[in-house]
């Protein structure tokens, strides 16, 4: 193809043809041509190679998948088999690499937002967003970087997964967690698996994590032990077991029993001191937010005292009475020292809650509590790592990340390559094809290597010249067991609830100085107006089962100085409980977009229409340091008081138009042939064949589609009930019509003028070629009565097949007749025929074409 897509022809005279595929990433192939073609021992030279040039476009169609590739090395190369001409091809989001950006900066922007601002004049677009992905805001300050690499970047800022479709050039970005649905699919030892290597890599287990964020800042103030790391030594405690008296039941395969219990002890005290340290945290919070409150209003009395001092110098110039200006400045002094008094007493006050966090804090040493021998053992498992991320300005966010790190280093990464058979070429496995993608989650498990893991499919290797494929497995965890899972819980301390933390904002960042003449206003700017009649929240639907969410509110356009602002913030909390929120209470579930100070309204993108809305609005001023040290002069946070709008649920249900994959209130949607053998719950599994629909409980399959169940709350069908419906669905299980009508008539005839395509009889024919393997199934779209099978070679000879057994022609003294009778010459089974079961393999020698014939008689 050209850069244009117009097809110049086929490429047939190839060899050595990989493709590996990246889940995430951008994919590769790679391909030789010869540089001579012929035949009859007559070569030339090969005219494809001067249609294959670098930049053009390979359109590459295998296993059901279509991918677009780029030519993007050609290399000439000649050996003792030939010359040839190797080329090397990526998908078409390595275009991407190609775009520069010299700077990508946002103040706060969803994912929606970013990705459409990143692939703009590229000829890419977004097409699908999980919906709680656009819940979140972010800020941006990238420079001389490409659009890809900006892509990835934004995909990690809101933990999305970006997956290329190149045949539309479309991307879709999907939760992690999400994509990663496990749909029963099983490689074991003898099963598929050829060769396996489990890789147990400890030199990337972390017990000892030292976080850093932005300027340098750590957890020592939010952790409470104090220190500035965090401890998860779980990897060598297991599998130690004690009962309640500490007898131990099970040793660890490293430590003593004695360091054993004594970091479960520690971990026991810390988690029974942790209530206590949320109590100081949340007095500590109460006491800062009075104190910034008496800061403002002490900073107002200064201003008013300096304004009246002012009014009585100018009183004395002009030879004014001062007396009564003194009075009021005496008693602004008396309101000032008053507030100062205040102050003080909330300082004395919170000098004694951080008196006993660092009380606790001591308390909570962890060398406390270790003897010089224990320290000496501990000191082999101390395993330090560092972690940073510059985006984190808050100490608690950045405690409360770093939890997440560590679970991700506390043991071994999954990290198993397997060389599979390759079930995509076979017909058989056809059940398996969709519950294998890229991102999917599988199960590993080989007895023999004691290897059980639960894993995502990260990397496909295909070598079509082989009979298996490359596997690539990782991010998982291994399989516990009831007692691991236990054992694990004992092993380390419970995460501190920090919701009571008062968070930091970087205002610098998080919002715009629009307005640079007004940063000598320190008048703290007067609220926005919010509608109470219900109309100040609105909302539309999106195509994807999302809405857009706009909120409208007025402000006056007026020189005074509480009306002079820089913008707007706009706060976002989302709940699937329609509890009020205040604002402040949990900050870290908090979005910020921030607005110019000429709008008065705003919208929220791309969101999960199910869920209930907080929204809050609160003008703002930048000032110079001098003014206030944060360079933020908030009004106070304001949101509609109409009930229903506080909070706001667009839909109580999701409204699709299209078609729907994934994960959707918390449900799996998952259409195959095949059952899945161990799905989650809430796993709804559809069968296109006969158009049923079961949903997982986690104990049992129920059947939830009244168009295909044999009864409906439990009452059975009528034959004269009326009306009735009865869903007609695709092969993926998507609804796309109904039939309508009573139970005894349809389209205006008797049921008895009907005949049930059982009744009829019917005749299917095709090819396939032959793999070489023992009693191979060929599956067809009805359950034959008898077959025909004819090999295109002389190595085989034609096979004709009933309900008792398969035959062939043999020739005798009086003609020619049949021989056979029994399953090596093949048979017939509900899903279609089986090739030969004796090494004789007939009907299936390899790369043997075949040419069959299906029919179904019916008496």
């Amino acid at each position: 193809m050209k850069p244009n897509r117009k097809k110049i022809g086929n490429i047939v005279d190839k060899f050595n043809e990989t493709i590996t595929m990246n889940y995430g990433k951008t994919h590769e192939l790679s391909f030789s041509v010869p540089l001579k073609w012929g035949y009859f021992h007559r070569y030339k030279d090969n005219p494809l190679l001067e249609l294959l040039k670098p930049w053009y476009l390979i359109k590459a169609e295998f296993y059901g998948m279509t991918e677009w590739f780029v030519i993007t090395k050609r290399t000439k190369s000649m050996n003792e088999d030939g010359a040839s001409y190797i080329y090397e091809c990526k998908s078409l989001p390595f275009l991407l690499t190609k775009y520069k950006v010299r700077r990508f900066e946002e103040t706060s922007i969803n994912l929606k937002e970013a990705a459409n601002s990143c692939l703009k004049n590229t000829g890419w677009k977004v097409d699908h967003i999980d919906s709680e992905l656009n819940t979140k805001y972010r800020q941006f300050d990238v420079t001389s970087s490409t659009k890809l690499d900006l892509l990835y970047t934004i995909c990690e800022k809101f933990g999305a997964t970006p997956l290329f479709n190149t045949e539309n050039m479309t991307v879709s970005f999907y939760k992690d967690t999400d994509k990663g649905t496990y749909k029963g699919l099983w490689f074991k030892t003898g099963q598929y698996i050829v060769d396996i290597n489990d890789i147990e890599d400890t030199e990337e287990v972390t017990t000892r994590l030292y976080p850093t964020g932005k300027d340098g800042i750590g957890i020592n103030s939010v952790n409470p032990t104090g220190q500035a790391y965090i401890d998860d030594f779980s990897y060598f405690l297991y599998p130690f077991n004690r009962d309640e008296n500490r007898n131990v039941i099970q040793k660890s395969n490293y430590m003593s029993n004695e360091l054993c219990h004594a970091i479960l002890d520690y971990n026991l005290i810390v988690n029974e001191q942790g209530n206590k340290f949320h109590l100081l945290l949340e007095q500590q919070k109460q006491v800062e937010e009075k104190k910034t409150v008496l800061k403002n209003e002490q900073y107002t009395l200064e201003l008013e005292k300096q304004k009246i001092l002012d009014h009585i110098e100018v009183a004395k110039k002009a030879g004014d009475d001062t007396k009564e200006l003194k009075a009021q400045l005496q008693m602004k002094i008396q309101e000032l020292d008053a507030k100062i008094n205040q102050i003080a007493i909330l300082d004395k006050d919170k000098e004694t809650i951080q008196n006993s966090i660092s009380e606790l804090k001591e308390t909570l040493k962890f060398e406390k509590y270790l003897t010089d021998d224990l320290k000496e053992e501990l000191s082999v498992f101390i395993l330090e790592g560092e972690w940073s991320n510059d985006s984190l300005f808050d100490e608690t966010e950045l405690y409360e990340k770093s939890i997440e790190e560590m679970e991700k280093r506390n043991a071994p990464p999954i990290n198993i390559t397997l060389d599979v058979v390759n079930f995509f070429s076979c017909i058989s496995e056809s059940h398996n094809w969709d519950r294998c993608s890229l991102g999917d989650t599988v199960r590993i498990r080989s007895e023999e290597l004691k290897t059980d893991v639960k894993a995502r499919l990260v990397t496909f290797n295909f070598d079509f010249a082989q009979k298996t494929m490359d596997v690539t497995i990782s991010n998982g965890k291994k399989i516990k067991s009831d007692f691991e899972t236990i054992s694990n819980m004992m092993y380390t301390s419970i995460k501190t609830n920090t919701d009571y933390n008062k968070r930091k904002i970087d205002w610098e960042n998080a919002t715009e100085n629009f307005n640079i003449r007004n940063d000598r206003i320190a008048v703290k700017p007067d609220p926005p107006i919010i509608k109470g009649d219900g109309t100040a929240i609105s909302h539309t639907n999106n195509d994807d089962g999302s809405v857009d969410i706009t909120i409208e509110w007025d402000y006056p356009t007026s020189d005074e100085d509480k009306y002079n602002i820089d913008g707007f913030e706009l706060y976002l909390y989302s709940s699937n409980d329609k509890d009020e929120y205040v604002f402040g209470s949990k900050m870290a579930s908090e979005d910020l977009k921030n607005v110019k100070y000429d709008k008065r309204a705003a919208a929220f993108t791309g969101l999960p229409s199910n869920k209930y809305y907080t929204i809050g609005i609160q003008a703002y001023r930048r000032v110079d340091a001098d003014i206030e040290i944060t360079q933020f002069i908030g009004s106070d946070i304001v949101k509609s008081l109409h009930p229903n709008e506080n909070p706001y649920l667009p839909s109580s249900t999701v409204e699709v138009s299209g078609n729907l994959n994934g994960k959707v209130n918390n449900l799996y949607t998952i259409s195959s042939v095949a059952k899945p053998e161990t799905p989650e719950a809430g796993t709804i599994w559809i069968d296109p064949k006969t158009n049923k629909q079961e949903l997982f409980n986690g104990e049992e399959w129920i059947v939830s589609s009244a168009g295909s169940a044999d009864s409906l709350n439990g009452y059975t069908t009528s034959t004269l009930s009326t009306p009735n419906s009865i869903p007609v669905r695709n092969d993926q299980g998507i609804i796309i019509g109904s039939i309508d009508g009573n139970a005894e008539f349809l389209g205006g005839k008797l049921h008895s003028e009907y005949a049930l395509s059982s009744d009829v009889p019917q005749m299917a024919k095709g090819t396939y070629v032959g793999d070489g393997t023992i009693s191979k199934q060929i599956l067809l779209p009805f359950t034959p009565t008898h077959m025909k099978v004819w090999p295109v070679s002389p190595n085989d000879s034609m096979l004709l097949i009933d309900e008792t057994g398969g035959y062939t022609y043999q020739i005798n003294e009086i003609g020619i007749s049949l021989v056979g009778g029994n399953s090596t010459y093949g048979s017939i089974n509900e899903l279609g025929f089986i090739t030969g079961s004796d090494s004789n393999q007939r009907g299936n020698k390899l790369n043997t074409k075949y040419i069959w014939e299906a029919y179904r008689h019916v008496n």
